[in-house]
C-alpha cells in the first residue's frame, strides 16, 4: 500500500478548515499515549498481555507530538483535529488515536490526543500458498523501532517452483525532524529484481500545498511472458531510473485544484531473450534511453467516512471517498533530445456513500502516440462496493475490465489466483483484454481469542482474459467459489488479518487451499 506517512505539525493552518467566530484557543496539548493492552481492564487481566506489554517499547510522546495539525495557541478547528486522529491511525504501529478538545473547570482549553499502540515487532517463520505454490517466509520486522516511528524489515522467501529471494526496507518517516521522509529498498525478487532510494515531502493535511519526492531505481529483473499459464518467453531488464514527481495544490478544505508535474529518465538495456513458444506470440522490447515530462492536472473533493468490518475486525477505517478527474499530457525524448512519442492519459473517480452503502467507480484511459498513431492504448474500469449497515456481515463487490492493445501484439493480462480468480494456477489465462469480479460475504461474529478476532468469508470469483481477435463468450468464464477463515491480528500484528481460502475452480474441477496476511480483495 505504499508509505504510510502522518501529518505535520509545522503544516498547521487552524482557521482554515471549518472554524466558527469564537471557537477556543488551545491552551495546551495533552497526549496519553497508551501501551498495547488496557492493564485496568479485567478483559486483558491475564499474564500473556501483560508481558507482551512489558517487552513492548511504546511510541515517544514526542512522535506523536509532531504528527499534529494544532499547536498551543491555535484556534481549535475540528477539522484538523479529525484529521490529526485519521494521520495518526494511519500509522502502522497505532491501533488507535483520538483527538478532542477538553475544557476543564478552570476554564482552560485542553487538546486531548489518546493513542494506542500495535505490537511492532514480527519474526519467526511462516507460509503462503497461493496459485499451486507453497512459500516458506522467514522475516525480521520492526515498524517502530525503539518507539521512534522508524521502520526496518529483512524478509526471505523459499519457493517451491520458483527462485528463492530476500527483500530489505528502512523508512524514516520524518528525516532528521523534518517533513521529509527517506526510504532505501532491496528486492531481490528476480520477477522484480530493483534496489530504490526515494526521499519524499508529501501533502501532511489537506491544508498542505506542496509535496515532492525524488526515486532513484537500478532495476535488475526477469519479465516472463505467459499464454495459458506457460511461459513462453522472458528476456532480462538492467538499467538505471531517476523520477521526479511534484505538485502544488489549492482551494478549499475539502476541494482542490492540482498541478503536477513528473520528470523521468531511464536507461534499459534487455538481455538474455528467451523464446520458449512460437516467435509470433509474443515481441521482445529493444534497450531503451528515454527522458519524458509529463505536465498532470486534476481537480478533486475529498470525504472521509469511518467505518468498521470492512477490511478488519474493531479497528476503525477511515475510508476516503474521492470524486473528481485528472488529466495528464505528457512527451517522451530520446537521448539526442529528439522526440520518441507522445502520452496521454486520463483518471476520473466517483465515490458515494449513504446509510451504511459504499460505492466507488474508477475510469482510467492511456494513450501512447507516435506521428499520430496510436501504437498502445489502455482502459481500465472497475467497480466496489460495500454493505456497512450489518456489525456481523459485510458484502462487497468488485468488478474490473482491463483493455491494454499494443500494435506488437503482445499479450500483457493474466488472470490466476495470483492476480483475481482463487484456485487457478498462476496466470492460468493470458489476454489484452480482462474482465474479473470477486463477491465476497464476510462474517464478523464477534469471537475473540485471547485478543485476536474469528472471522469467516464465502466467495466466488470470476473473469476471463481473451485476446482481441477472440470472442468473450460466456460459456468461457472461468469461475470458483469457497470460504475462508479470518483471524484478526489488530493489535498483534500491523498485518491485521491471516487468510485462509479454500477454494474450488469450476473450469479444471480442482480444489487448491491458499493462505496468506491480507484480505484478499483490498480496498
Amino acid at each position: 500500500m505504499g508509505i504510510a506517512v502522518a501529518v505535520s505539525a509545522s503544516d498547521s493552518t487552524a482557521g482554515r478548515a471549518g472554524n466558527e467566530p469564537g471557537d477556543p484557543v488551545v491552551d495546551s496539548i495533552y497526549i496519553e499515549n497508551r501501551n498495547i493492552y488496557d492493564a485496568d481492564s479485567a478483559h486483558y487481566d491475564f499474564w500473556l498481555f501483560q508481558l507482551a506489554n512489558k517487552l513492548h517499547i511504546k511510541t515517544k510522546k514526542y512522535v506523536i507530538k509532531r504528527e499534529l495539525l494544532l499547536r498551543k495557541g491555535d484556534v481549535f478547528s475540528r477539522d484538523l483535529a479529525e484529521e490529526s486522529a485519521r494521520n495518526l491511525r494511519a500509522l502502522p504501529f497505532l491501533w488507535e488515536a483520538r483527538a478532542r478538545l477538553v475544557k476543564t473547570p478552570s476554564g482552560r482549553n485542553i487538546l486531548h490526543v489518546t493513542t494506542a499502540d500495535s505490537w511492532t515487532l514480527l519474526g519467526g517463520i511462516s507460509l503462503n500458498r497461493s496459485a499451486g505454490e507453497t512459500v516458506y517466509h522467514v522475516r525480521a520486522e520492526e515498524q517502530n523501532f525503539l518507539g521512534t516511528g522508524q521502520y526496518l524489515s529483512f524478509h526471505y522467501y523459499f519457493r517451491d517452483t520458483l527462485e528463492d529471494y530476500g527483500q530489505f526496507t528502512y523508512l524514516e518517516r520524518r528525516l532528521l525532524g523534518s517533513r521529509y521522509y527517506f526510504q532505501a529498498y532491496h528486492d531481490g525478487n528476480p520477477e522484480i529484481g530493483m534496489t530504490s532510494f526515494s526521499l519524499g515531502l508529501p501533502f501532511y493535511s489537506l491544508n498542505s500545498q506542496f509535496s515532492g519526492r525524488f526515486d532513484y531505481i537500478d532495476r535488475d529483473r526477469r519479465r516472463d511472458y505467459y499464454e495459458n499459464g506457460r511461459i513462453i518467453a522472458q528476456h532480462k531488464e538492467e538499467g538505471s531510473q531517476f523520477v521526479f514527481n511534484g505538485a502544488y495544490r489549492f482551494g478549499t478544505y475539502n476541494n482542490k485544484v492540482r498541478l503536477g508535474i513528473e520528470l523521468a529518465y531511464k536507461d534499459m538495456e534487455i538481455v538474455d531473450k528467451i523464446y520458449l513458444g512460437g516467435h509470433d506470440r509474443v515481441t521482445l522490447p529493444d534497450d531503451s534511453l528515454l527522458y519524458a515530462v509529463i505536465p498532470k492536472m486534476g481537480i478533486h473533493n475529498y470525504q472521509y467516512v469511518q467505518a468498521t468490518h470492512i477490511d478488519n475486525f474493531r479497528k476503525i477505517e477511515d475510508i476516503l471517498f474521492l470524486n473528481g478527474a485528472e488529466m495528464r499530457i505528457g512527451r517522451y525524448f530520446d537521448r539526442d533530445g529528439d522526440k520518441l512519442y507522445d502520452y496521454t492519459g486520463f483518471t476520473a473517480n466517483f465515490s458515494k456513500y449513504y446509510k451504511g452503502n459504499m460505492f466507488f467507480l474508477k475510469f482510467s484511459r492511456n494513450y501512447w502516440i507516435n506521428g499520430g498513431r496510436h501504437f498502445r492504448k489502455g482502459t481500465n474500469v472497475s467497480i466496489r462496493y460495500y454493505n456497512n449497515n450489518t456489525l456481523w456481515l459485510t458484502p462487497i463487490l468488485y468488478v474490473s475490465y482491463d483493455n491494454n492493445w499494443r500494435e506488437d501484439n503482445t499479450a500483457s493480462l493474466y488472470l490466476g489466483e495470483n492476480n483475481g480468480l482463487r484456485g487457478y494456477p498462476r496466470n492460468y489465462t493470458t489476454g489484452d483484454k480482462r474482465i474479473k469480479g470477486n463477491i465476497e460475504y464476510r462474517f464478523f461474529p464477534g469471537i475473540e481469542i485471547l485478543s485476536a478476532d474469528v472471522g469467516a468469508v464465502h466467495f466466488w470469483d470470476f473473469g476471463k482474459a481473451w485476446k482481441r481477435d477472440s470472442d468473450l463468450k460466456l460459456e468461457d468464464i472461468l469461475w470458483s467459489v469457497g470460504f475462508g477463515l479470518r483471524i484478526g491480528l489488530e493489535r498483534i500484528s500491523h498485518a491485521k488479518i491471516l487468510r485462509f481460502d479454500l477454494a474450488y475452480a469450476g473450469q479444471i474441477k480442482d480444489w487448491q487451499l491458499s493462505f496468506g496476511l491480507g484480505q484478499y480483495i483490498k480496498q
